[in-house]
């Protein structure tokens, strides 16, 4: 499965791509941004996956250390 992000900043341009979306017959999902934090976060422990110097409980720890996740 292949997904595409479209971002926007206008309540009404989101609702309206979500809507030609559903008539399309696609799912269509409005990410918050924790959401996006999240993937943002996933990707750069991916990305890292190899270096040695940071583990995924280190990124973990650091993660919840944030306010965001308290």
């Amino acid at each position: 499965m292949e997904n595409i992000l479209i971002h926007t900043e206008n309540r009404d341009e989101i609702n309206l791509l979500k809507e030609i979306a559903k008539k399309m017959g696609f799912k269509a999902e409005i990410l918050s941004i924790s959401d996006k934090e999240d993937i943002g976060l996933a990707k750069a422990i991916e990305e890292n996956k190899g270096i040695e110097s940071l583990s995924f409980s280190e990124a973990i720890s650091y993660y919840k250390s944030l306010d965001k996740a308290k």
